[in-house]
């Protein structure tokens, strides 16, 4: 790393001594007093350059001693019809002194310019879990797309919440038994999708037990005591049926109609636009579509600081006691 002074020296070839009337030896004498001032500057110049400069290869060389110093490197965009405000950052993890000058011309062309080094501190132990909560939830699955979704979860260390059917639980014993081991959360979403709107109390309970004993032959685990209404209809009935069974309802705060609109973009545009701290998305692990948004979705709220949780995670963390009866949607925008 080199570091480069610039100065500079604005002086004319001959002194200009206004109106007055010198003669040959009072001239001689002022030109010989003036570049004997000329060069002690000089010298006080060059002994300042010198003193800023070892301090500053001092320092360097202190920075160099560190082992696996980690290096930031910001680089100019490629593009030059680029509208990004900021240079675009190159992390550089573990660059040292012996990095050779081939290696760095290489990377200068593959990356762009150079045009800032800072020397960085060691990373930090991991942190602890973040206070910026999402919860992602699935319904009306498994389906032969689940698994692909676990994948993704699975791989960024992220949990969700599943509401299935009762009549889909059976063929989907395994799927249901991977998500739970992996920390997921499994709790239902009716028996077989039927409005809770107009049926009688004892239908109710049927809908809500019969998924949830299901659940329970499957997992080997008492079911959640959480349980989304198809379509989120809700009224005095359910409410006083869930409450009678100690359950407790939930519904979402994000909904990218997924299930209608078909589309990857739409979905993953949508969820992120909206995405905040308590938020519950409803999602359907149906469609290829949201399979796809899914796997954009999951690093992306992770990268701007989000944990994904169960939504019974999530309601612990920001209610602590869930009400039985209670209808919660989460927080929004």
């Amino acid at each position: 790393m080199t570091s480069k002074f610039y100065h500079v020296f604005r002086g004319d070839s001959s002194p200009y001594f206004g109106q007055t009337k010198f003669s040959a030896s009072d001239t001689t004498l002022f030109c010989k007093k003036s570049y004997v001032r000329s060069i002690l500057l000089l010298v006080l110049l060059l002994t300042f350059t010198l003193v800023a400069f070892t301090a500053c290869d001092a320092d360097l060389a202190a920075t160099w001693a560190e082992e696996d110093v980690a290096l930031s490197v910001q680089i100019l965009p490629l593009d030059v019809n680029s509208t990004t405000e900021e240079p675009n950052e190159l992390s550089c993890e573990y660059i040292t002194k012996e990095t050779s000058s081939e290696q760095k011309d290489t990377e200068k062309q593959i990356r762009g310019e150079v045009i800032a080094i800072f020397p960085l501190p060691l990373p930090e132990p991991e942190p602890e879990p973040s206070r910026y909560k999402i919860a992602l939830t699935f319904d009306d699955g498994p389906s032969r797309f689940t698994p692909y979704i676990l994948d993704i979860l699975e791989q960024y260390n992220s949990r969700a919440t599943f509401f299935v059917l009762g009549t889909h639980v059976e063929a989907g014993a395994d799927t249901i038994l991977r998500a739970v081991q992996h920390g997921n959360e499994i709790a239902g979403h009716s028996w077989n999708h039927t409005s809770f709107a107009n049926l009688n109390e004892h239908a109710l309970r049927e809908q809500i037990l019969d998924t949830s004993v299901a659940i329970e032959a499957v997992t080997g685990i008492p079911s959640s005591q959480i349980f989304r209404p198809p379509f989120g209809t809700v009224n005095n009935r359910v409410r006083r049926v869930a409450k009678e069974l100690e359950y407790t309802i939930v519904n979402w705060s994000i909904d990218p109609e997924d299930w209608r609109i078909r589309d990857a973009d739409h979905i993953y545009d949508f969820v992120m636009e909206n995405a905040v701290h308590g938020a519950i998305v409803v999602l359907h692990d149906l469609h290829l579509s949201t399979t796809e948004a899914v796997a954009r979705l999951v690093p992306s709220l992770i990268a701007k600081g989000f944990e994904l949780v169960t939504v019974s995670e999530l309601l612990d963390y920001i209610f602590e006691d869930l009400i039985p009866g209670g209808l919660y949607f989460g927080l929004r925008k």
